[in-house]
């Protein structure tokens, strides 16, 4: 779930930048144009906070153990039993008949053959399976930002990574946060809904 985190929140970055760079060019073009307009609001996210703790992301991460674990262990354990069994195969080839020698190995060489077939197949679908929750993510954390951005009319948000300091009065990840909980609630069954938050006193609103 690192890896997921970590790529998502790159993307954001990006998409942060961008945001800036129109805003400050709406900016400009209004002063050049000598249209008065209100000051620029500036509002901060932490955006790796989101990605790490939102519902969303917290289900991503429950669904990719609850769909690949079994699958995983099962593969643990079927590492374990060709262990075992070359480790018997090494302390009694000097001992057993050419014959049963030839054929045990070449049932320890179908099994590795099994097993790295197994993995493979299996590496390839946590990684398509990641990759879709990657987007899916980053699509919901993206979104919520815009909107939350959109309805209380601030012009730009900064991620963590984009500034040095800031205060805790323009940090809207916990406004975020709850806005992503609520969306969270609203495709959830009526009997997984859990009481929310209330609002942190003190940020912007």
């Amino acid at each position: 779930m690192d890896k997921l985190v970590s790529m998502a929140s790159r993307f954001i970055r990006c998409y942060s930048a961008g945001l800036l760079l129109m805003a400050l060019s709406g900016q400009a073009m209004a002063e050049d144009s000598g249209v008065i307009e209100r000051p620029v609001r500036i509002a901060i996210v932490n955006v790796a906070t989101l990605l790490a703790e939102s519902p969303q992301s917290k289900a991503a991460n429950a669904k990719l153990k609850a769909d690949y674990l079994p699958r995983e262990e099962k593969l643990g354990i079927e590492q374990k039993a060709i262990a075992q069994l070359e480790e018997e195969l090494a302390t009694q080839i000097e001992v057993l008949p050419e014959e049963e020698r030839v054929q045990r190995e070449r049932e320890l060489r179908e099994h590795q053959r099994n097993y790295s077939r197994a993995m493979e197949d299996f590496r390839e679908e946590v990684r398509v399976a990641r990759d879709q929750a990657i987007d899916s993510l980053q699509t919901e954390i993206i979104q919520a930002i815009g909107e939350v951005r959109e309805r209380d009319q601030i012009d730009i948000v900064l991620r963590e990574s984009n500034y040095i300091v800031a205060s805790d009065r323009i940090d809207i990840t916990a406004k975020v946060m709850r806005y992503l909980e609520a969306k969270f609630q609203q495709k959830a069954p009526a009997t997984t809904r859990v009481p929310m938050p209330a609002p942190d006193a003190g940020k912007q609103e």
